[in-house]
């Protein structure tokens, strides 16, 4: 299954960001630091969060009190900041979320190739914000690509956010890298901000 092939990479890694993650990471903190603010809250998972670079800049760049950084990774969870708290968590056998204000999703549901699963993740987000990065393709159909034992499910921009809605109102969907920072492969990096259904 391509969703295992996906999950067994990103369990293998010990190093991460990778060279062209780090390129990214100030254009992800100017687009998240002031929506973060403006959200409020005290609490913020990151659902996926790798090694906690983001958390960890994100720990002194905003004013939230309590941080949360969720990963199918151990070996990744290994080094984050003690204040951080963690948990190893799959998303195809997924266990409670924590309560928080806001949650981070960024670059998890593209190695999710069942939409039933990306649903069912949605679903036990508990905070009323969420910010969801996701690689989107732009041809006009899913992409999937399985190869040297990475797997990844290019879904387009009107499918991901498809499927975000159906939790979620989808308040904007932005690009925030620049094009020199972007996938060469008919791919492009979106963020949706969306707010929990009352």
């Amino acid at each position: 299954m391509t969703t295992d092939t996906a999950k067994s990479f990103w369990q293998a890694q010990e190093q991460y960001p990778f060279a062209f993650t780090r390129r990214r990471r100030i254009h992800e903190l100017n687009y998240l630091v002031p929506r973060l603010d403006r959200a409020g809250g005290r609490s913020l998972l990151d659902l996926g969060c790798g090694d906690g670079s983001l958390l960890e800049c994100l720990l002194r760049l905003t004013d939230y009190e309590e941080f949360h950084g969720y990963d199918v990774s151990a070996g990744l969870l290994q080094h984050i900041d003690p204040r951080v708290k963690t948990a190893v968590f799959d998303i195809a056998q997924p266990g409670a979320l924590p309560v928080v204000d806001a949650t981070i999703i960024a670059g998890v549901i593209q190695y999710v190739f069942d939409d039933h699963v990306v649903r069912d993740l949605f679903a036990r987000v508990t905070s009323p914000i969420v910010w969801i990065r996701s690689t989107c393709t732009l041809r006009d159909t899913t992409e999937e690509v399985v190869r040297d034992g990475y797997a990844s499910c290019y879904r387009t921009l009107p499918q991901t956010h498809a499927l975000i809605a159906q939790h979620f109102e989808v308040t904007a969907v932005d690009r925030i890298y620049p094009d020199e920072l972007e996938s060469a492969f008919g791919t492009k990096q979106f963020y949706f901000e969306a707010r929990r259904r009352r």
